[in-house]
C-alpha cells in the first residue's frame, strides 16, 4: 500500500511576515552598501589618469604610460595601484618611468633628489632592496620593502643596477635559475650601479 504524504501549512501572522521581510531587506541593503564601499575603495582607471595629469603628463603621455604599465602587467602579473605602479606578490612593487624620463619615481612620495656619491636613490626608501632594469638606477625598478618568503623575481638580461637600502648590515643574496647562490651583496647600505642581471634569476632581499 502506498503511503500518502500529507503537508501541513503553517500560517504566519501578518505582523511577523512584515518583520521578516524588513529584516531581509535590511540585510540586502547592508550587503549592497558593503559592496559599494569595497568597490569605491579600489583604485579606478580615472584615478590613475588624474594622477598622471597631476604629475604633469599630457593626455597622450598618460596613454603612453598606461601602455607601458599594461605591458608590465602582461609580463609580471600583479595589480596596478598607481599611474606607474604595480603591486606584486611577496611585498614587491614595480615602478615604471614616466614618458621622457629615465628614472622611475614614486608619484605618492615627496620629490627628493639623490646628491650623494654613495646614497640610496630617491625611489629606494629605508628597509628596501631595489633592483633596476637599467644601469645607474634607471628603467623599471622592483622594490621589496620587507623580508618575505617569496624572493624577488628578476627576469631581465643585460646590465642593470641595484640598491641595498635594507637595515644596516643586511645582505641580499642573488640566485641563478637552478637555485645556486651567485652573489651576496655587502651589508647595507651597498649598491652596484652597473652589473649584469643575465645570470640572476631571483634575489632574496634579506
Amino acid at each position: 500500500m502506498r503511503a500518502l504524504l500529507t503537508h501541513t501549512r503553517t500560517r504566519v501572522p501578518r505582523r511577523a511576515a512584515v518583520l521578516v521581510a524588513s529584516v531581509v531587506l535590511a540585510g540586502t541593503a547592508a550587503a549592497v552598501g558593503q559592496a559599494s564601499a569595497d568597490t569605491s575603495a579600489a583604485p579606478r582607471a580615472g584615478d590613475f589618469a588624474a594622477q598622471a595629469r597631476a604629475a604633469g603628463l599630457s593626455a597622450a603621455q598618460a596613454r603612453v604610460l598606461q601602455d607601458s604599465v599594461d605591458a608590465q602587467l602582461a609580463l609580471e602579473g600583479g595589480t596596478q595601484t598607481a599611474a606607474n605602479e604595480i603591486t606584486l606578490p611577496g611585498g614587491v612593487d614595480l615602478l615604471v618611468p614616466l614618458p621622457g624620463e629615465s628614472k622611475a619615481r614614486d608619484l605618492d612620495a615627496p620629490a627628493t633628489r639623490n646628491t650623494g656619491t654613495l646614497a640610496p636613490p630617491a625611489d629606494c626608501g629605508s628597509y628596501t632592496f631595489c633592483a633596476y632594469s637599467g644601469e645607474g638606477f634607471t628603467g623599471v625598478v622592483k622594490r621589496q620593502m620587507r623580508c618575505s618568503d617569496t624572493p624577488l623575481s628578476i627576469g631581465w638580461s643585460g646590465n642593470g643596477s641595484w640598491s641595498n637600502n635594507q637595515s644596516s648590515g643586511t645582505r641580499a643574496r642573488m640566485y641563478g635559475s637552478g637555485g645556486n647562490l651567485i652573489y651576496t651583496t655587502p651589508g647595507a647600505y651597498s649598491e652596484d650601479r652597473s652589473g649584469s642581471w643575465t645570470p640572476v634569476f631571483k634575489v632574496d632581499a634579506c
